[in-house]
């Protein structure tokens, strides 16, 4: 078992050597480089959706309401994206993209997807599936580890007063 826990760890070491020239800005051309990962979802987000309020947020970013005022402000302040009010209920805000922000996402979305195609292009279709099939086996086990850790953090502890 030793072993196989030397060989884990160097298994972790070699790939984090190799992926380390992904957190580069030089290797992305500035891709959301300049924006906190809250950030980068966020537009994300509101790209794909066209619009979203802040409880949608919040929800999909897994933070507080308070934090989502932050990161709006922060993208409206660069004018990626702006606050409205919802057009069937007055009392919503709602993010929306700008025209600025549009093609700025555009534009990664896009960059992104070139890398990807150009790393299927040189796979098999066998090989393809493979892939697939661990993202989709790892992203499961995280999945179910974030469950678990959460259930357990959920658990109310009674505090004996003296």
């Amino acid at each position: 078992m030793d072993h196989i826990k030397v060989s884990m760890e160097e298994l972790l070491f070699q790939f984090l050597d190799q992926s380390k020239f992904l957190f580069f800005p030089e290797q992305w051309n500035q891709t959301f480089m300049d924006y906190s990962k809250n950030e980068a979802f966020t537009l994300l987000l509101i790209y794909k959706n066209q619009k979203v309020n802040m409880t949608e947020i919040a929800e999909y970013l897994s933070v507080p309401l308070n934090t989502v005022t932050g990161i709006v402000g922060r993208l409206e302040k660069r004018k990626m994206i702006e606050r409205r009010r919802d057009d069937n209920d007055k009392r919503i805000v709602v993010a929306v993209m700008t025209k600025d922000g549009q093609s700025f996402v555009k534009e990664q979305v896009e960059l992104l997807q070139s890398y990807l195609n150009r790393v299927i292009e040189t796979l098999s279709e066998e090989e393809i599936r493979v892939l697939f099939h661990i993202i989709d086996t790892t992203f499961q086990v995280l999945r179910e580890d974030k469950s678990k850790s959460q259930a357990s953090e959920k658990k109310v502890k009674k505090i004996t007063i003296e």
